[in-house]
């Protein structure tokens, strides 16, 4: 006959073991649902040429897809904004102001191009809101992208 330590440590193990397996379960479902994928990058920028798009597409499945219209229009449009500070004209506000035309909420993370400097902006359907991205000093022109966040 075994001594009780044996079986608790037996039972320890396969309550483990359990937890384990059910943890890697849930994180492979995440990953076929699409949880946490974003759209591909969009590219825009204020008085300098944006990114040319590359011809190159991505892997199938790499991005989700974005949001569109009933007859294929992109919902979500990012336009660059910048002004003068009215204490310092020298230091500028590069803002974003970003526009969804359809009917679902849709979050859109906003960075400088290259960067990890970001911002998340939730729409609701039919909203534009206007964002603060940087602060600049004296340069009018800058480079960003955007991608909806699932």
């Amino acid at each position: 006959m075994r001594d009780d330590r044996s079986t608790r440590s037996d039972g320890y193990v396969a309550i483990c073991a359990a937890v384990v397996s059910s943890l890697l379960a849930t994180t492979a479902d995440a990953q076929i649902s699409g949880f946490g994928r974003t759209s591909a990058p969009m590219y825009g920028g204020s008085g300098i040429s944006t990114r040319p798009s590359s011809s190159i597409q991505p892997m199938e499945g790499t991005y989700a897809p974005n949001h569109k219209t009933p007859d294929g229009k992109l919902c979500i449009s990012v336009y660059p904004l910048t002004r003068p500070q009215t204490n310092n004209p020298k230091i500028i506000d590069q803002m974003v102001l970003v526009k969804n035309i359809c009917g679902q909420s849709i979050r859109v993370q906003v960075c400088y191009a290259g960067s990890r400097d970001c911002i998340v902006v939730p729409l609701g359907g039919y909203q534009k809101l206007q964002r603060e991205l940087g602060i600049a000093a004296g340069s009018m022109s800058f480079q960003f992208e955007y991608r909806e966040l699932n």
